[in-house]
């Protein structure tokens, strides 16, 4: 007995046993709703406008270096938050903390000679007036102790050299920040200038980009731009703009102030108008539909039914473009949702 026909029948049984119902129950495509977000075209007030490359950078980062020659004993861990005057790195000073101490001994002997002869030119006054020193002497005591005092202020001036120098043997943070990275090792010699640490405040940030002269022109100071990012879409205001293009490149640099959750090294795109402001039919990029036959859109009708429509498009702006077609002022267009979709399909939004 042939057995194979049985199996294949025997398989199908099961089959349609265990696939979900809603394969043989769906129906006709069209008569399933299904979920979509929609937008409303409107006229709004757009600007031509391109992306153009950018990066969040910290307002304070620098490579900080030492002040003096020496070997490292100490520098701080990268990823290490360090406040404005702690120090990020130290060398040996063992030398000058001598040399601090020799200082110190001087100042406090010549203190004390000072101290003496103020005595003793006071002594000496007294005894003139009793017509019991000669002024002569007076004139002698006064003279050592000058002396005296302009050796006192040398030796002064020696020690607090002697103490600054010994401080520039610790790296000090000149502001809160994090160490990024270590150009020096624990043991390696130190030479005066030299980059110890790269370090970066990751809390004061900006963008910078870079624009073309025909854009430059239509960008002001305080003007809001768009901001893309992995998140989306963020707002960014001009801070700055640099009114001298690069010789190499013929680029002008542009900076933005920021506000919120960024992260230094960020990559990010920013919207720039390449053109005046001008009011069109505008809807969100997302809506689009694009076909080797040309870009369409769905509409929702009155009935909650998809309906594709052909259209071109003109500007660009941020998340909007310009509708060129046959759509309206009030347009729902699905901007989610409509991968699958087919004419005349009845929807249910999600974002009413």
């Amino acid at each position: 007995m042939n057995k194979l026909p049985f199996i294949f029948s025997l398989t199908f049984f099961y089959a349609a046993i265990l696939l979900p119902s809603e394969l043989f129950a769906a129906g006709p495509p069209g008569g399933r709703e299904s979920p979509v977000s929609v937008a409303v075209a409107q006229n709004t007030l757009l600007s031509p406008s391109v992306l153009v490359p950018g990066t969040v950078v910290s307002r304070f980062s620098a490579e900080v270096p030492a002040e003096v020659e020496g070997r490292m004993v100490w520098v701080a861990e990268v990823g290490q938050s360090v406040k404005k005057g702690e120090a990020i790195a130290r060398l040996d000073d063992k030398l000058y903390r001598l040399q601090v101490m020799e200082n110190e001994a001087a100042y406090k002997r010549e203190k004390a000679r000072l101290a003496f002869l103020d005595q003793e030119l006071q002594r000496a006054k007294e005894l003139v007036e009793g017509a019991f020193a000669s002024k002569s002497h007076i004139d002698k005591l006064r003279s050592d102790r000058d002396v005296a005092e302009s050796e006192y202020a040398v030796v002064s001036a020696k020690l607090q050299f002697a103490k600054e120098m010994l401080a520039r043997y610790q790296v000090i943070a000149p502001y809160d920040g994090v160490v990024t990275e270590r150009k020096r090792r624990v043991g390696e010699w130190v030479r005066s200038g030299d980059t110890v640490v790269a370090f970066s405040n990751p809390s004061r940030l900006e963008i910078e980009a870079h624009v073309t002269e025909q854009t430059v022109t239509n960008i002001n100071v305080g003007q809001t731009l768009k901001v893309k990012t992995n998140e989306g879409m963020k707002d960014a205001t001009v801070s700055a703009i640099v009114p001298v293009g690069d010789r190499q490149s013929l680029l002008f640099d542009l900076r933005l102030k920021v506000q919120g959750a960024w992260r230094a090294g960020q990559a990010v795109r920013v919207s720039v108008p390449t053109g005046s402001a001008r009011e069109v039919l505008a809807i969100p990029r997302d809506a689009l539909v694009v076909r080797r036959s040309g870009m369409t859109v769905f509409v929702i009708d009155n009935e909650n039914k998809a309906q594709r429509v052909s259209l071109d498009v003109g500007i660009a702006g941020g998340e909007l473009v310009e509708a060129i077609g046959s759509l309206k002022v009030g347009d729902r267009v699905v901007i989610r949702g409509g991968e699958r979709l087919r004419p005349g399909q009845q929807v249910k939004i999600a974002n009413p």
